[in-house]
């Protein structure tokens, strides 16, 4: 009796971690890779994203996006938002600025993906990832060598 009860109370425990949701309140800002945005900040209460702000990048874009996001769930912003490249540049997860918010909101809020932008930033110059640039208008971002005139 006590083996079965043991068993019932694990696999409850077990159900009600997998699933679990997000209700985590968290505030981060940082340096997107790979797109024009030099900044981002985000906050998150309760699970779901409560004010997004960019500087610099697509200004219409960016203000778009900033007043659509508040109310909206991580997980759902994550599905949306995923895989999402600027001007065709295939580099999978960190070509746009919300490519980058994915990867933000993953590390931040999930506690999963592959860590902070900038160690990514770092992992991918050190592998030396050749692409074409696709009509890409260079912002300074960092990615390749080429410099502002």
């Amino acid at each position: 009796m006590k083996r079965n009860l043991f068993l019932l109370a694990g696999a409850l425990m077990i159900s009600t971690f997998a699933n679990a949701e997000v209700k985590k309140d968290v505030k981060f800002t940082e340096v997107p890779y790979g797109a024009c945005s030099k900044e981002m900040t985000v906050e998150v209460k309760d699970g779901k994203i409560a004010s997004f702000s960019a500087v610099k990048g697509c200004p219409g874009n960016l203000n778009a996006i900033s007043k659509l996001l508040p109310g909206m769930e991580v997980d759902k912003v994550i599905a949306l938002l995923d895989d999402n490249p600027c001007s065709g540049a295939p580099i999978k997860g960190l070509s746009s600025c919300m490519d980058n918010l994915v990867e933000m909101l993953k590390y931040h809020v999930n506690g999963e993906g592959e860590g902070h932008v900038a160690e990514l930033r770092k992992k991918q110059r050190a592998q030396k990832i050749a692409f074409s640039y696709n009509g890409h208008v260079c912002s300074g971002c960092g990615l390749c060598d080429a410099q502002f005139s």
